[in-house]
């Protein structure tokens, strides 16, 4: 797509004009994502490193795979010279080699670094710079949740610490986590908050703040570190433990401070913040071309426990033939799961175990499997089709209290209150936001440049997250589809319609594979199309025989081998890949 000229000129602008410029605030374009945000803003550094002697520090998320000296390298070509460098910890261990990788007029470091330095070390990163550009939301907030297995593993250790204070401040978190594990009916359903801020608990900070310099507590001065942050703010009581965060990471901002974010035009928590404002960009791409199908179904931890069969009817309902490429997203834990789904489904009987890429080579089209949070800033999938997203994102919903928190105490703002769960205004956009966030950077993994229609399979329960989903893609058709577990019901009195149904639908699509002047067909993908399950299919094709004769279609093996009249290699080819597309169509169970 041609972008109009002027279509970065703001950002542009924030980055060499310093009337514009925020020492105060951070400045955050919500470009498109796959409009090439970074690229330019690269360009532009570069370009500014002509003409001014602004020093900047770019911040970015991965350093893997060599990013960040493909950074540096980015913006020393803009310039025509070696004005950047990638800077990582271990160039920082030494004072000679410190004084030399900070001298370049351009830094290139990792989002973990910043936050570094947002916790008072690095200093010399920061030293005389002018510009502080982020590319991807840089989330500070440390959440720390301690419960009774943290009061159990300090205990373990308190036997040697010897100290009577340490001993009695364990003894108060246990009784305060007994006596505020049955709620007054006031507080039932909600986050409760609560203080250790008073008078009465100075002797436990004042106890934690020497122990943790004492070589004594060497093997569990981190968690002395921990339960020192119940002193340190207010406290969120939530499902048998208490949630706080660490309050030693203070966003660091230089003289002009921009963060490129995709995912902040809907993103919640900006608004809760006076550190931050949003240069709002109009939308360009047209998703006219593309559909979102929308399964209702609940892929939650219940959602998962109640319906083990998930992944199984989740791979029997997208159908992958004919496709460029499909990419599965799901959570870490339960990528091998969708995984085995998908190579047991697609398996030929009788064969040996295959692998994803055996599959992936016998289908010919490309199948990734990739879990949420690990998508970000990644460009595998940008020539796919087809993205498979078959479980929601969902944090700790005690995680969402805390990033309000987090926001408004960035401004000195109390915001504490009990939460009631699921009904809280303010953490109830906090959370859909987040998993909308989540969701459209995995929508986004595929089709990057909008070049080609596409597929979005989402399978969510949760409305709100996939309507700001929605707005983010113009146009794209919305398809609320119904979810029978991965099957297809039929009403009573149905059954015999249906199936008759179903074996014209068979010989029409043998006929329109025979008609493409392919030498076979795999029994299986006229099966998976048509919805049969093998038995049902085998007793089929032997009730077909007459038919198949008839057209000179002989049943061998695991393939429908039909009698060529004539046509290249290449032509054969190219008519399957495009009877693929058109059998999908075709075909609706």
């Amino acid at each position: 797509m041609q972008l109009k000229r002027d279509y970065f000129t703001e950002l542009r602008e924030q980055i060499m004009n310093p009337d514009t410029w925020d020492a105060e605030r951070f400045v955050v374009f919500d470009h498109e994502p796959g409009l090439g945000k970074t690229i330019h803003a690269q360009r532009f550094i570069g370009e500014m490193t002509r003409t001014h002697p602004y020093r900047v520090l770019w911040v970015q998320p991965f350093k893997k795979d060599g990013l960040l000296d493909a950074t540096a390298n980015a913006i020393n070509e803009t310039a025509g010279k070696p004005v950047a460098l990638a800077v990582e910890g271990e160039d920082l261990r030494t004072g000679k080699k410190r004084q030399s990788v900070i001298e370049p007029q351009v830094l290139v470091i990792t989002t973990r670094m910043y936050a570094q330095v947002c916790k008072g070390e690095h200093e010399e990163l920061i030293r005389g710079r002018d510009i502080l550009l982020i590319d991807e939301y840089p989330n500070l907030m440390d959440e720390i949740v301690i419960s009774r297995r943290e009061l159990s593993t300090l205990y373990s250790y308190s036997v040697n610490i010897e100290s009577g204070i340490l001993d009695e401040m364990l003894d108060m978190f246990r009784d305060e986590l007994r006596r505020l594990r049955v709620p007054a009916a006031e507080e039932h359903g909600h986050m409760i908050w609560t203080t250790f801020q008073s008078e009465e608990y100075r002797k436990y900070r004042v106890e934690i703040n020497k122990l943790v310099k004492s070589p004594r507590v060497k093997d569990c001065r981190e968690l002395l570190l921990k339960f020192r942050q119940l002193f340190r703010h207010e406290v969120y009581y939530y499902n048998g433990a208490f949630y706080t965060y660490d309050d030693s990471y203070d966003y660091v901002r230089l003289k002009n401070n921009i963060i490129l974010d995709a995912n902040a035009d809907f993103f919640y928590p900006y608004q809760l913040s006076k550190r931050f404002v949003v240069k709002h960009q109009p939308k360009v791409h047209d998703y006219s071309r593309s559909a979102l199908h929308h399964y209702l179904v609940n892929t939650g931890k219940k959602g998962l426990k109640d319906n083990p069969a998930l992944f199984d009817q989740v791979v029997k309902t997208v159908d992958l033939y004919g496709r460029k490429g499909v990419l599965f997203v799901v959570d870490k834990e339960n990528k091998p799961k969708l995984e085995a789904a998908i190579t047991s489904h697609y398996r030929d009987e009788g064969e040996r175990e295959e692998t994803l890429a055996d599959i992936s080579r016998k289908l010919g089209v490309e199948i990734s499997v990739e879990y949420h949070g690990n998508l970000l800033g990644r460009n595998d999938w940008r020539t796919f089709d087809t993205c498979v997203i078959v479980k929601t994102p969902n944090f700790d919903y005690g995680t969402y209290a805390l990033m309000a928190y987090f926001f408004h105490a960035l401004d000195k703002d109390k915001s504490f209150r009990n939460i009631e769960l699921f009904r809280d205004v303010e953490v109830e956009a906090i959370r859909n936001s987040t998993i909308a966030a989540e969701l459209f950077q995995a929508v986004k993994r595929i089709n990057r440049d909008n070049s080609q229609k596409s597929e979005i399979y989402l399978f969510c329960s949760n409305e709100e997250a996939v309507g700001i989903v929605r707005k983010q893609l113009p146009g794209i058709k919305y398809v609320r589809e119904q979810w029978e577990g991965g099957t297809t019901k039929c009403k009573v009195g149905d059954e015999g319609q249906n199936d008759k149904s179903r074996v014209a639908k068979l010989k029409a699509l043998i006929l329109k594979y025979k008609a493409a002047g392919v030498d076979s067909v795999r029994k299986q993908e006229l099966r998976l199309q048509i919805g049969y399950s093998k038995s049902a299919f085998s007793h089929r094709l032997r009730e077909l025989k007459s038919f198949l004769v008839e057209h000179d279609i002989t049943n061998e093996g695991q393939r429908l081998r039909f009698q060529m009249q004539g046509g290249g290699s290449q032509a054969k080819s190219d008519q399957h890949s495009r009877l693929g597309e058109d059998t999908r169509e075709l075909v609706t169970v």
